[in-house]
């Protein structure tokens, strides 16, 4: 071999890394890790269960005669339940943690279905009093 063809092949193997030796294997790219819930089931199980709170709550309110009184408690019990409400619109957006509340609201239908029934009288009957229509336009809905 000539010195020019040796200079060539020194050049190229110089450029590619030369002495023979193969680069290393890069390290592959490791999977972005699967999104993890903002909630777990346990914690999904906790916000069902203060919705049922809410909702029995709400059945008390509802017992009495007094409509204004009625508007009153129901405005200071959503008051206090809008951290609830905030949290729960937050999971409805995370498709996982929806999944995770959806089937822990199914499991307690059998306990909300009859609270439903027996606020609707009470509230039947105040449907006139401006404060307890206030309260109830307040009162946020969920498309789980």
């Amino acid at each position: 071999m000539t010195n020019a063809p040796r200079l060539l092949l020194i050049g190229a193997l110089a450029a590619c890394g030369g002495g023979g030796k193969a680069p290393p294997p890069a390290s592959p790219t490791p999977p972005a890790p699967a999104p993890t819930p903002a909630v777990d089931e346990a914690g999904a199980a906790e916000v069902a269960d203060a919705f049922v709170e809410v909702l029995a709550t709400m059945v008390q309110i509802s017992q009495g005669y007094d409509c204004k009184a009625m508007g009153t408690s129901l405005g200071q019990l959503f008051d206090r339940s809008q951290p609830l409400f905030d949290q729960t619109l937050t999971l409805a957006h995370d498709p996982e943690s929806s999944k995770l509340l959806v089937a822990a609201m199914n499991a307690r239908a059998a306990e909300v279905d009859p609270l439903v029934e027996a606020m609707g009288p009470g509230l039947v009957r105040c449907k006139d009093e401006p404060s307890v229509m206030d309260a109830m336009e307040r009162m946020p809905t969920l498309n789980l």
